[in-house]
């Protein structure tokens, strides 16, 4: 019966988000209108809504352009670089594991990034069916190309760096905030574990999170519409992003000219993808219309994962609040080009 529940429950989001689509189908393409002027809203208590011109700067997966993604290598070389690197944010993917650990980690197995099926000899390696422990013969640096090069391939036993083995959410959030001196950064957390998994992350984040006092400076995400709405109603004083109903329903208000405070939204930020990471920006989800219209329903709009130049500056000039990218230092020199 449970099973039956879950089947409707999903055809049901289904139906909904297809209608939803229709509007978004039929604006594909729309570029928006340049002229349109960007509207400030300095009385906003929203504390990710950033000043115009002035969007935050976070590290996508730590920073997964210049390093292996999600480790302590990458966060590490964000720490080295110092005041040089002038980003604000911190965005990682975080799981659960077999024992209860939250690990970083964004594809639900570790085959993508790690030398996972040679070690466990299958295919298949759920984050949330291996113990951290086990984890630990991993080499997370495998697949990272750099350069040309894969500079960490072939690692294994105890030639495996520490900061390339699989790392907890907690270690790495003492790591920075040891490390960082007066800098305070901001923590994009998103949720990968899906289902009850979902929910003991959330579980486990939360204490993560409350236990170091960052309520303030941490905004938690998932795409999973039932871990969201265990967020929502469990913690709902820890910031949290739209999920993909709510963003689809966003969408879909905006382009209708309804008001969304009709549906009393709890999430104070979007974030979406742009350009080529939203179907080649068959659907533009950066326009200053767009942008104008979450603002002015306090809402924060970052963007992921932005990697040209181009699309950065336009997406600052546009208003965007948060700019997700894999190489800092480039976002960093764009941004400042549009001053």
């Amino acid at each position: 019966m449970a099973a039956l529940l879950l089947g409707l429950k999903n055809i049901f989001h289904g139906f909904v988000a297809a209608a939803m689509l229709i509007p978004i189908i039929a604006t594909m393409g729309n570029a928006g209108n340049p002229d349109t002027p960007v509207e400030t809203y300095p009385e906003s208590d929203n504390p990710f809504i950033t000043e115009y011109l002035e969007p935050d700067i976070s590290a996508h997966r730590s920073g997964a352009g210049i390093a292996p993604q999600n480790t302590l290598m990458a966060f590490e070389n964000i720490i080295e670089q110092g005041d040089s690197l002038d980003i604000d944010a911190l965005e990682f993917d975080v799981q659960i594991t077999a024992d209860g650990e939250l690990i970083l980690l964004h594809d639900l197995t570790y085959d993508g990034t790690s030398n996972a099926i040679e070690a466990f000899g299958k295919k298949n390696n759920y984050a949330s069916s291996i113990t951290f422990e086990e984890a630990q013969k991993l080499n997370m640096g495998e697949n990272f190309k750099g350069n040309g090069d894969y500079p960490y391939r072939g690692l294994r036993g105890d030639d495996i760096p520490y900061n390339l083995r699989v790392v907890t959410c907690d270690t790495v959030i003492d790591y920075i905030e040891s490390n960082s001196g007066n800098k305070k950064y901001n923590y994009n957390i998103e949720i990968k574990s899906i289902g009850a998994n979902g929910k003991k992350a959330v579980d486990r984040l939360y204490e993560i999170i409350t236990e170091r006092n960052l309520q303030d400076r941490v905004i938690w995400s998932t795409f999973a519409p039932d871990v969201s709405g265990y967020m929502k109603k469990e913690y709902p004083e820890i910031s949290r992003t739209a999920d993909a109903i709510e963003a689809v329903q966003f969408y879909f208000y905006f382009r209708m000219g309804w008001k969304l405070s009709d549906v009393k939204p709890s999430y104070v930020a979007l974030q979406i993808p742009y350009g080529s990471s939203a179907f080649d920006n068959l659907i533009n989800l950066g326009t200053r219309e767009m942008l104008n219209y979450a603002h002015k329903n306090n809402i924060a709009v970052q963007y992921w994962t932005i990697n040209s130049e181009e699309e950065v500056m336009t997406l600052t000039q546009n208003g965007a609040d948060c700019i997700m990218t894999d190489y800092l230092q480039m976002a960093c020199e764009a941004v400042r080009k549009c001053r």
